[in-house]
């Protein structure tokens, strides 16, 4: 994984590719890092619900057990990523990651 993919999905993110579907499956990791550095910028209320709805839930969906410790932290950490749990929905995720989601956000949109 490179800065440059990271930037890649940054952009991508920006110009509509709210899902990083593909990204997620394949590429955890620098999604992760993209989730990060666009929850990190002066965001729209629509566009922390998409990305909230779009990548952080497949990325917990698809690879929770590798991500939820790293997504605890920054939530303990970072409000506006706090914020962001919120606006997840459980999706595919195990009933363990769902609970430690739940526990971690401070609420529900």
């Amino acid at each position: 994984m490179s800065r440059e993919r990271v930037n890649d999905l940054v952009s991508e993110w920006f110009r509509g590719d709210y899902l990083m579907f593909d990204a997620c499956i394949d590429e955890p990791e620098a999604v992760w890092l993209a989730i990060l550095e666009i929850s990190g910028r002066e965001l729209t209320d629509e566009q922390k619900s998409l990305l909230a709805g779009g990548a952080l839930e497949t990325l917990l969906a698809r690879h929770g057990p590798a991500f939820i410790e790293r997504v605890e932290a920054e939530a303990t950490n970072n409000p506006e990523f706090n914020y962001l749990l919120g606006g997840i929905w459980r999706q595919d995720m195990s009933e363990e990651i769902w609970s430690r989601v739940e526990k971690a956000r401070k609420e529900a949109w």
